[in-house]
């Protein structure tokens, strides 16, 4: 535990916040069954309008790096999650599959802007060697709060949905006076590059063909984007699949938070051990136990069944999660690290903008079977 206790007290600060917005991310969830339960939309139409979100984090994901390097990593997170905590906040206002379309584009637009900064401010911090502990700690922070947010949410999505809205307003806000309060800018105006000479801030253009150029990093985006598609159906056709078998929101609330305690556990040590080892091995094999995982929900049927085959596929996660960030940081030049954090956010990005419309689909017109496999 001492290789995470002596990281830097701003990783530690961010942790904290992480833990506490992600504990009352409540809202994206339990949306596809508020869609379909109160709303009484179809499996296809609700995906659809959960691809709007993936579609504002898309935005979100190559703004906010770009506003990462060039303004500061603190300005835009707290823009990031006092902007989100506004839109959430009138989101219960919202009535139609079109206006919750266009409030979830919004507040994922504005929302999400703050996790690319934040991985930036990260890889500021902390040394080369001792980054995979650094997004190890942060990873442990985000499913610590997602092991405590469904079985909120599910409460709540059972009386009263303003409050999965409120409530996760409210976290947003919270973390934004941590970070006003409590974490000092980090952003390196100028750094000294491989040469030895002051590289300056990069415009977009010049950013874009450097990263266009980077085959390393395409092709590691191009995996990620591919295991999120698989990772989207968790929060979008799950839930819904669940309900056809007769498991409802409460159980399903259960069931998800087996993934969030096991990281919580077991992701350290995890990490610790394995950050040694090759890491395209521990990759590609992420990748195999993760594609077992998914492929293991077409055969099972009872909530038990169900929370033994997150077992399997959370084994994959956590090997992913080691190594993943710290690539992406290594693979970038200083005065661009915003904006290939942001590359690395934006194909969880697009991988929910198009996962869970063609989740849906296939669940509507194939059945959860076709979706598994």
């Amino acid at each position: 535990m001492n290789k995470y206790l002596t990281l830097p007290r701003t990783v530690h600060v961010l942790c904290v916040g992480i833990l506490i917005n992600r504990a009352g991310t409540l809202l994206v969830p339990f949306l596809t069954l508020y869609l379909q339960s109160r709303m009484g939309l179809g499996i296809e139409t609700a995906t659809r309008v959960m691809g709007a979100y993936g579609a504002g984090a898309l935005v979100a994901a190559l703004v906010g790096g770009q506003l990462a390097d060039h303004f500061g990593r603190k300005r835009v997170m707290v823009g990031s999650l006092a902007g989100g905590a506004a839109v959430l906040a009138l989101f219960p206002l919202l009535h139609s599959s079109w206006q919750v379309a266009g409030g979830l584009f919004v507040f994922a637009m504005i929302g999400e802007m703050y996790r690319p900064a934040t991985q930036a401010m990260i890889a500021d911090l902390v040394e080369p060697e001792r980054r995979p502990q650094a997004y190890a700690l942060m990873y442990v922070a985000v499913n610590v709060g997602f092991a405590i947010a469904p079985v909120i949410g599910g409460l709540l999505a059972a009386t009263n949905f303003r409050w999965l809205c409120w409530v996760d307003a409210l976290t947003n806000a919270a973390y934004a006076v941590i970070l006003l309060v409590m974490v000092r800018e980090t952003h390196p105006a100028s750094a000294a590059g491989e040469d030895g000479a002051v590289v300056d801030r990069v415009g977009w253009r010049a950013a874009l063909g450097v990263i266009s150029r980077d085959g390393t990093m395409l092709a590691f985006c191009a995996g990620i984007v591919l295991v999120g598609l698989s990772f989207m159906q968790v929060a979008s056709t799950f839930p819904l699949y669940l309900g056809q078998l007769g498991i409802d929101a409460k159980q399903y609330g259960r069931i998800i938070a087996i993934n969030g305690l096991m990281i919580t556990v077991l992701q350290l040590p995890f990490s610790s051990l394995v950050a040694h080892w090759r890491r395209d091995r521990v990759m590609i094999a992420s990748g195999v136990v993760l594609g077992v995982g998914f492929f293991l929900n077409a055969f099972a049927r009872t909530p038990w069944q169900f929370a033994a085959v997150v077992v399997v596929w959370t084994m994959g996660e956590m090997m992913n999660a080691v190594f993943a960030p710290t690539i992406v940081s290594e693979l970038a030049p200083t005065a661009l690290r915003g904006r290939y954090m942001g590359m690395f956010t934006m194909c969880f990005s697009s991988a929910a903008m198009f996962g869970a419309p063609l989740g849906g689909m296939v669940l509507a017109r194939g059945g959860g079977r076709a979706l598994w496999t």
